[in-house]
């Protein structure tokens, strides 16, 4: 399969055919520098870096890249938040209510440092310290109820 060159003529015959023209040209454009550049990257990451609108990534992702013989990927990978790792933990504590986690289990299932996990797990109530290093899983909404 031979790679599609983005020329100045390709862009316009392009642009010409198409409504909502501004974006997807500069889109081009965009993938066209990248392209002289030696396509390295994600082309979704640069178009996302020249704030192409989705509209107009989404239809070059489509129906040109494809075209460039790209290997990169064509969606945005996205970081997994700190919320969501906190959540994991949470879910975790439920799911095994008086289970006994250690400190580097607990590391393994959030992904988040040693001293953020006792730190947060001192304050949530989530976990209850059993130990040095050592930790129960708990409800704090239960422990609550239970207190009062």
């Amino acid at each position: 399969m031979t790679q599609l060159q983005l020329s100045d003529e390709f862009i316009q015959r392009v642009v010409s055919d198409a409504r909502g023209t501004d974006d997807l040209e500069r889109g081009l454009y965009v993938l066209q520098m990248w392209q002289r550049e030696g396509s390295s990257g994600s082309p979704y990451k640069v178009l996302r870096e020249y704030m192409v609108r989705d509209q107009a990534v989404d239809w070059i992702t489509s129906n040109i890249v494809p075209k460039l013989g790209v290997s990169a990927p064509l969606t945005e990978e996205k970081t997994e938040k700190r919320k969501d790792k906190y959540a994991r933990l949470e879910r975790e504590a439920l799911d095994n209510l008086y289970n006994e986690y250690t400190i580097s289990q607990l590391v393994e299932i959030s992904g988040l440092g040693a001293q953020t996990i006792s730190k947060w797990a001192k304050t949530t109530g989530f976990f209850r310290s059993i130990g040095r290093g050592l930790w129960e899983a708990r409800n704090p909404k239960d422990d609550r109820e239970a207190q009062a």
